[in-house]
């Protein structure tokens, strides 16, 4: 090639002068190279200086060695090297530029989520609470209303719901003191799930029940249970099940007195 020409081309003693000029530019060259290597592949902004310095010194070097090589040569037109190293040169100072940043992603954690589709709104929010002690004071104003103990309408709460408003039964008893859709209707109530109207209307049956059978918490609790023309017609029938359920009425009675 016409570099590789130039640089091995032999120096005459008459060129000495060239030759020395082609020993500065290569020196010149070397150090540039130099700190290109040691900036690595993205040189920072004062890399890009120097090299951008480094290339007028060796564009005004061309361009005195023309002019010298002109009057010693008798016109021979600018030496190609010159403007070769100079296109090397702005070639190292374009790749060294920094890329742009690029725009940083919106954080996820902050777009909120999307609400569940069909999520529906809970008509009866109150969780459930297995103590009880959060329906003592609507316990307590049935029972001043009623004339029942408060043990004893805590203790049939337990048994038909475990403290759940919102239980219902699989013959669609409803709430807390677990009452049949047309039971509540005769007793007034609009809401089974309301714990107040819940309350107040099953402590009233069973206070009517109790008035029925003389007091007897027995005949009552199974008809509570079982149904009171069930009691009626046939006491000696009970159910394992109304049986069970009388047992475990009591054992919550004596927890709750």
């Amino acid at each position: 090639m016409l570099i590789d020409t130039l640089i091995n081309r032999p120096a005459t003693p008459e060129s000495k002068p060239q030759a020395d000029r082609a020993a500065l530019r290569e020196a010149v060259s070397g150090l540039v190279f130099d700190e290109l290597l040691a900036a690595g592949a993205a040189p920072r902004a004062g890399t890009r200086a120097s090299l951008a310095a480094a290339a007028e010194l060796m564009r005004l070097d061309m361009m005195r060695s023309a002019f010298s090589l002109g009057d010693a040569e008798g016109g021979e037109s600018p030496p190609v090297m010159g403007r070769a190293v100079e296109l090397m040169l702005k070639s190292f100072a374009e790749n060294g530029r920094e890329p742009a940043a690029a725009p940083t992603p919106p954080d996820a954690s902050e777009t909120p989520a999307p609400a569940p589709a069909g999520a529906a709104a809970v008509s009866h929010p109150i969780e459930e609470k297995k103590s009880g002690n959060w329906l003592d004071d609507v316990v307590s104003r049935a029972s001043r209303r009623y004339g029942v103990e408060v043990g004893l309408i805590k203790a049939v709460i337990k048994a038909e719901s475990n403290f759940n408003p919102n239980a219902v039964s699989r013959v669609g008893a409803q709430g807390l003191m677990q009452l049949m859709p047309a039971t509540a209707r005769g007793l007034g109530v609009t809401d089974s799930f309301d714990p107040e109207q819940n309350v107040m209307a099953g402590t009233k049956f069973l206070k009517d029940l109790l008035a029925r059978y003389n007091g007897n918490v027995d005949k009552a609790l199974a008809a509570y249970n079982w149904g009171p023309g069930n009691v009626d017609r046939k006491p000696h029938l009970l159910p394992r099940e109304t049986r069970e359920y009388l047992v475990k009425v009591k054992e919550f009675y004596n927890q709750f007195a």
